[in-house]
């Protein structure tokens, strides 16, 4: 595991976290594994690590309701469609923050009779739990940064970031032209 302590994370480090991770996945899996990305964030994330993975693995995804203050309950928006009963199942997300969603999709899967459920997570924030969650795979351990890209948003914006791009929210709310023209370097600033 890396710690975050540069402005941003590079491809080519994402690249190699994703072989590293992969490779510890596949050693504690060698015959084989569910991959289930927890939508929306982990689909870059996933889809590196399912091709970077030397074992068989099967691919799925599960959406939860973003959680929120006073919310009585997360809800499914979208289910599994491969059953997990006796599979080893890694759950796959971008990041862990409170631990809540988390813990809901751990109990999910492991309800539905899963041999075995890890937690693998390009970014851990261990700081900000609620819930005491064990990430098993981490890619980086991060603070309270607010990162964008590889599948990390702000309102649904700069997932599709090759890297992963420290921001400052309130900055971006007032004017996005400047980080806009940084990372889509063939759009003209300026231009809507």
């Amino acid at each position: 595991m890396s710690s975050l302590t540069r402005s941003e994370i590079d491809p080519a480090d994402l690249a190699a976290t994703s072989r590293r991770l992969a490779a510890e996945i596949g050693a504690d899996h060698p015959e084989g594994v569910v991959l289930v990305g927890m939508l929306k964030g982990s689909l870059y994330v996933l889809a590196d690590l399912a091709r970077d993975l030397e074992v068989d693995c099967t691919v799925d995804f599960l959406a939860l309701s973003a959680y929120r203050p006073g919310a009585s309950r997360i809800k499914i928006m979208k289910d599994l469609d491969v059953p997990v009963a006796g599979k080893d199942v890694v759950l796959v997300k971008d990041v862990v923050d409170s631990g809540l969603s988390t813990h809901y999709a751990l109990g999910l899967v492991h309800d539905r009779g899963a041999r075995s459920v890890r937690v693998c997570s390009l970014i851990d924030r261990p700081q900000r739990r609620i819930i005491p969650i064990d990430v098993d795979y981490v890619g980086y351990e991060a603070g309270e940064e607010f990162l964008v890209g590889y599948g990390l948003d702000i309102g649904g914006h700069y997932r599709n970031l090759r890297g992963v791009h420290v921001v400052d929210p309130a900055a971006l709310a007032e004017d996005p032209h400047p980080f806009e023209a940084s990372v889509y370097p063939g759009r003209m600033s300026g231009s809507g």
